[in-house]
């Protein structure tokens, strides 16, 4: 997987930025939801899915424990 890039200072972050952040596809994001309770992006007015800096911190940890360890 790609190296991880620094977490940007801001409050909500798309999907397409959370996957540049984190090295991970999209498809992988949605499946991850289903199978973590604790990674629940809000949704925005128009559905989009908007997450902040924890949820990105998690996805980071469930990366590692996945992939490298």
């Amino acid at each position: 997987m790609p190296p991880v890039k620094a977490i940007p200072d801001k409050l909500y972050f798309k999907i397409g930025e959370v996957c540049e952040i984190t090295g991970v596809q999209p498809h992988v994001l949605r499946y991850w939801e289903t199978e973590f309770p604790q990674l629940a992006p809000e949704k925005n007015r128009a559905g989009q899915r908007v997450y902040k800096r924890r949820d990105i911190e998690l996805i980071l940890r469930i990366k590692k424990l996945l992939y490298e360890d």
